[in-house]
C-alpha cells in the first residue's frame, strides 16, 4: 500500500431485528448501512404478504428477491454494453 491507509471502523448493523457487528473500512460504512437498510424494507416487503414466515424465512426470501434483481440488472447492463459496442 503504497501511502495509502485505510480507517477501519466497527459497525453495528440492524438487520430483520438482530445487530451484526463487523470491522469495515470507513468509507463503505455507508454504504453497508444502506444496504441493511434496504435488505430490512425488502424484508418487510414479503412479511407484508400475508405469509406466516419466521425472521429467517423472511430474510433468506428477501435475499433472494435482491439476488435476483441484481442478476436481472446485470444481464440488461451486459445487454446494454454489447448493444453500444455493436455486438
Amino acid at each position: 500500500m503504497h501511502g495509502k491507509t485505510h480507517s477501519s471502523i466497527d459497525l453495528v448493523l440492524d438487520v430483520a431485528g438482530r445487530d451484526y457487528k463487523l470491522r469495515t473500512a470507513q468509507q463503505h460504512a455507508a454504504g453497508l448501512q444502506e444496504a441493511a437498510q434496504h435488505l430490512n424494507d425488502k424484508i418487510k416487503a414479503v412479511r407484508q404478504r400475508g405469509r406466516n414466515l419466521s425472521n429467517e424465512q423472511a430474510a433468506v426470501l428477501a435475499a433472494l428477491e435482491l439476488s435476483y434483481d441484481l442478476l436481472i440488472e446485470r444481464e440488461m447492463l451486459a445487454q446494454q454494453l454489447a448493444a453500444v459496442r455493436g455486438g
